[in-house]
């Protein structure tokens, strides 16, 4: 035998060797079926999980955190370390606490309307910029 047919005949059994592992060692893939609400809730948790890490690293809330005598690495590692419960909760209470500010704007708006449309009917003379419909 020649020596390039000894070198063809090792490459291509080396290849077929090679060819016969990899097919061998393949991981197969499991399929199953998750419902919406899964699927929903894990985006979710996801989705609510970042929220929290940017609010994290703004620069005020960065300060504030070291001000109470935390590192602000530390205090990321913690919220990585709560569960999509705890964390629902945390966005929960941001969003009530959030809630609670627009309460004010909106009841000073409705008081603004309330005389705005008591001038326009003349029951009262408050603001210079109405006249009356009579």
């Amino acid at each position: 035998m020649t020596l390039a047919r000894k070198l063809k005949t090792t490459l291509v059994f080396g290849l077929a060797l090679q060819v016969a592992v990899a097919t061998q060692t393949a991981t197969t893939a499991q399929a199953q079926m998750i419902s919406t609400d899964s699927a929903i809730q894990r985006t979710t948790a996801e989705m609510d999980r970042a929220y929290l890490m940017d609010e994290i690293r703004k620069d005020e809330v960065r300060d504030e955190i070291v001000r109470l005598g935390v590192s602000p690495d530390e205090a990321e590692a913690r919220l990585a370390a709560l569960s999509d419960a705890e964390i629902a909760r945390m966005i929960a209470q941001v969003d009530q606490d959030k809630a609670g500010a627009d309460g004010v704007v909106g009841a000073l708006l409705t008081v603004f309307i309330i005389l705005l449309v008591t001038d326009l009917l003349c029951f009262t003379r408050l603001f210079n910029f109405t006249r009356c419909v009579r």
